[in-house]
């Protein structure tokens, strides 16, 4: 028996743009070597360029913080770059939350990063457009506007009166107003 990971409805390639679709995946040489100076990555193959001290209590203070032992420092592999795909971090994560497997979990670098990457993805540019609810994150507008997306905004219910939900749907979507802006899209 299989377990279904997504809802049956729900295709991810109608989702992503046929031109991200058809993408071949970027390999490097980490994704075939495990140990080594990865030159392509420039990784520096002399170490990295903090000099060794004489005593090996010595303590320095980086940018304005608490001493730190030199020695500790010069223990880490600074002259190279981490796994990019962090499975360590992936694993505990799934650990964590209980998740299937480390492919469920996406990293990114805040949820800038992620809202602009899923637009460049998703999103084809000068032809589509997303729907915004004011009040809302600001980045939405703007990796919309950098990526050449349209916007659609619709403020939300911030009243339990007009709502439609648990708690008579305060902060809910004005569904009537997105059907009405839904005939101007794309």
């Amino acid at each position: 028996m299989t377990t279904q990971t997504r809802p049956a409805h729900f295709d991810i390639e109608r989702v992503i743009r046929p031109n991200i679709l058809a993408l071949h995946p970027y390999r490097c040489a980490r994704d075939d070597y495990t140990s080594g100076i990865l030159l392509d990555a420039n990784e520096n193959a002399l170490g990295h360029s903090i000099s060794a001290s004489e005593d090996s209590t010595t303590t320095s203070q980086l940018n304005g913080n608490s001493p730190v032992e030199i020695d500790v420092i010069l223990g880490l592999d600074l002259h190279r770059y981490p796994d990019p795909s962090h499975p360590k971090i992936k694993e505990r994560i799934t650990e964590i939350r209980g998740l299937p497997g480390p492919d469920h979990v996406f990293l990114g670098v805040g949820s800038d990063e992620i809202i602009d990457l899923l637009m460049r993805v998703c999103v084809a540019p000068g032809r589509e457009k997303i729907l915004i609810t004011p009040p809302t994150y600001g980045m939405y507008s703007v990796c919309a506007q950098v990526n050449d997306v349209g916007i659609v905004k619709v403020n939300l219910e911030l009243t339990a009166e007009g709502g439609e939900g648990g708690e008579k749907g305060r902060f809910s979507v004005r569904v009537d107003e997105v059907r009405l802006n839904h005939c101007s899209w794309a």
